[in-house]
């Protein structure tokens, strides 16, 4: 199997699957729409067609299994209830099971023995239940799709006076030889009149097969209905027939449209040709290991670009000829184009996040069944775009942010009754871009975080003292919540509460260069707030000196720059202070971090970067400053592997490699 084929099935699989969840809900909340069960219909033939063109014949089996319980609920013979729901969001679930073998190249991994004899004995039951109501079985009327030669062989059929039909004859499961049978019906009928279409092919009917087979051809012909139905109920071995015309709508479009291209004359049909080929050309596939490597060839122009800005420089300093001038030309040049190039790719590489955010509303229906709440989602803000990359990355946090909203936040019905509130909970999670950021908000309207309870948790499970409690303000116990193996569920679940989870969260947005901030209510809800950069592949820093070496502070975590007077620091219980603005803000030198010796120059100022973290903030005392600069992150590499206080690393206009320095990791040992 090509690769190229897979991952283009991979893509189709995926848009199918997603389809499906969002049908599947919309059938629960809407109850017996057309549309909608038509929508599902179509996604499961179309998965059941590209699966076994591939060769995966479990997905193959299960997606026609689907496919018949859904042409039963179409035909209504079955009727939507929570049972036929949940059973196909189990038969959903394991077709996504499937797709992770089949992204692993691993195959027949996931058993699918069990769904498929549910989806067959609901199938059997409305069976039943259709057979008492009418006295004959009844099986799915499986039309194949019409392409475009077939459409035009119908409509000179019918130019020539013949009528075109769907014949359903099914086979009676004691017939021995069905391959064989379905052939001699397939030659007398074109004795009468014309097959144009036969499925499935007469080859692939499996003779093994114990059940009754329902053969489909289309037919042109000059006999009336009543008379092909009596024909056909004498063939032997055959215990049911279906007729229905062939509807106009079925073809009558495309081949008028195919038709009137016929007819165009040559030159009517060459203009015609040339805005179908140009909306062709609006998209393409691309993959992503090539996106990603168009980004490093990028970012490797940009230091040179910074390179040969600041050999322009030094040169302007030394010589006033007119070469030297021209070079500054073509630097700022070259600073434009790469900078516009930059810009492009970076947008080639952006996603709405509105892929990441479809993946809720299944989760928050099958959370509220599994706690016995009812919660409304509200979704805002799904055309926001963010580096690829992010969305992936983001996923894990904002799913253990819902989840624990809905396990710890929204109260049940009836709880939610007696504090006079409405008995459904509200969780809302949106995005939207603020100052080159991306900002996503998870927030409910449930029982909020009680302070003195967080306390009382974080004291009993050792994770502060009593002295440490007794000092604490609201906020901050608020925010113990991020403390490491801190929880207060009263009991360990499949949802949440082993102790693991908000520290993670906060680490793993931090290493994303973003912030996590939390506002409650007592009695009125929870809001977290994500604030995260549109990239992780390039962004703009601050260069300060310490000593010798130049290091890097990424301006997403700079409140601010100060410069004060050495008597101006203060202590405080050890701790080297300045006060700003009335707020007592923590000094820490870069020096002792990374463990340099302080200048020894006599400075009237020492400069101070102040960042922050949420309403927590760290003032940076360090040598001297050299600008801002747009840099590209690289990673250390496994062979160094990870450094305190180190985020990475990148490559100056002068060529000498800068430390890009982690400001979450420094706050978090640093302030408390």
């Amino acid at each position: 199997m090509l690769s190229e084929y897979k991952e283009v099935f991979l893509e189709e699989l995926e848009e199918q699957l997603q389809l499906m969840d969002d049908e599947i809900l919309k059938l629960e909340q809407n109850g017996n729409s057309e549309q909608i069960i038509q929508s599902l219909f179509r996604a499961a033939h179309t998965l059941k067609g590209s699966s076994a063109a591939m060769g995966f014949e479990d997905m193959k089996q299960l997606t026609h299994e689907m496919e018949h319980l859904l042409d039963q609920v179409r035909s209504k013979a079955i009727t939507i209830s929570d049972p036929l729901i949940d059973l196909l969001f189990k038969s959903l679930d394991v077709l996504k099971q499937l797709k992770l073998d089949i992204e692993s190249n691993q195959h027949a991994v996931t058993d699918i023995t069990d769904c498929i004899r549910e989806l067959q004995l609901f199938s059997e039951l409305a069976g039943a239940d259709q057979d008492d109501a009418s006295g004959q079985s009844r099986l799915p009327l499986e039309k194949p799709p019409l392409n475009l030669d077939m459409k035009l062989k119908i409509q000179e059929v019918r130019r020539q006076g013949k009528q075109v039909y769907w014949l359903f004859p099914t086979l009676s499961a004691d017939c021995i030889i069905k391959g064989a049978r379905a052939y001699l019906i397939g030659s007398q009928l074109s004795e009468l009149g014309e097959v144009l279409l036969a499925f499935p092919d007469f080859e692939d009917i499996d003779e093994q097969c114990m059940d009754a087979l329902q053969l489909t051809f289309l037919f042109a012909g000059s006999q009336l209905e009543e008379e092909l139905h009596t024909i056909i109920s004498q063939f032997t071995e055959v215990s049911k027939v279906s007729i229905e015309a062939l509807a106009d709508e079925e073809f009558a479009s495309s081949a008028a449209t195919a038709a009137n291209t016929q007819h165009m004359k040559p030159s009517a049909e060459k203009d015609s040709k040339q805005p179908m080929n140009k909306m062709k050309s609006q998209t393409i596939r691309v993959s992503v290991e090539r996106l990603e490597h168009l980004m490093n060839l990028v970012g490797e122009l940009v230091i040179d670009q910074t390179r040969i800005h600041q050999v322009e420089r030094i040169q302007s300093r030394r010589f006033s000829d007119d070469t030297v001038e021209e070079l500054g030309q073509i630097s700022d040049h070259l600073s434009r184009t790469i900078s516009d190039l930059q810009d492009s790719v970076m947008k080639t590489r952006m996603l709405p996040i509105e892929q990441l955010f479809n993946r809720f509303p299944r989760m928050i229906r099958d959370l509220s069944h599994n706690l016995d709440k009812e919660i409304e989602l509200v979704i805002e803000g799904k055309d926001t775009e963010l580096d690829r990359t992010l969305i992936e990355e983001i996923a894990d946090p904002l799913i253990h942010l819902i989840r624990n909203a809905v396990d710890h936040g929204v109260e049940r019905p009836e709880v939610r009754e007696q504090m006079e509130k409405s008995r459904k909970g509200t969780l809302q999670i949106k995005a939207a871009h603020k100052d080159n950021q991306v900002v996503i908000y998870v927030e409910d309207d449930g029982a909020g975080i009680d302070p003195d309870k967080m306390k009382q948790s974080a004291m009993k499970k050792g994770v502060i003292t009593f002295e440490e409690a007794e000092q604490m303000s609201d906020r901050e116990a608020i925010e113990l919540i991020f403390r490491p193996g801190f929880s207060t569920a009263s009991k360990v679940s499949d949802v949440s509460g082993r102790g693991v989870g908000m520290d993670i969260v906060k680490s793993h947005i931090e290493k994303l260069n973003g912030i996590i901030d939390i506002d409650t209510k007592l009695g009125r809800g929870t809001r977290f707030k994500i604030k995260l950069p549109l990239t992780l592949a390039i962004i703009v820093g601050l260069l300060v000196k310490l000593q010798e070496q130049t290091y890097i502070i990424p301006m997403s975590n700079i409140i601010e720059i100060i410069r004060v007077k050495p008597d101006e620091l203060q202590h405080v219980r050890g701790q080297e202070v300045v006060l700003l603005r009335n707020q007592v803000i923590p000094v820490v030198w870069m020096h002792t971090l990374f463990q340099l010796p302080k200048s020894e120059e006599q400075t009237k100022e020492i400069p101070l970067v102040i960042v922050g973290s949420a309403e927590k903030r760290m003032a940076l005392a360090v040598d001297a400053l050299i600008g801002n600069q747009e840099i590209v992150i690289k990673n250390l590499g496994s062979y160094i592997g990870k450094v305190d206080y180190i985020a990475g690393a990148t490559i100056l206009g002068d060529g000498r490699v800068a430390l890009i320095a982690e400001i979450p990791s420094m706050m978090n040992t640093s302030v408390r």
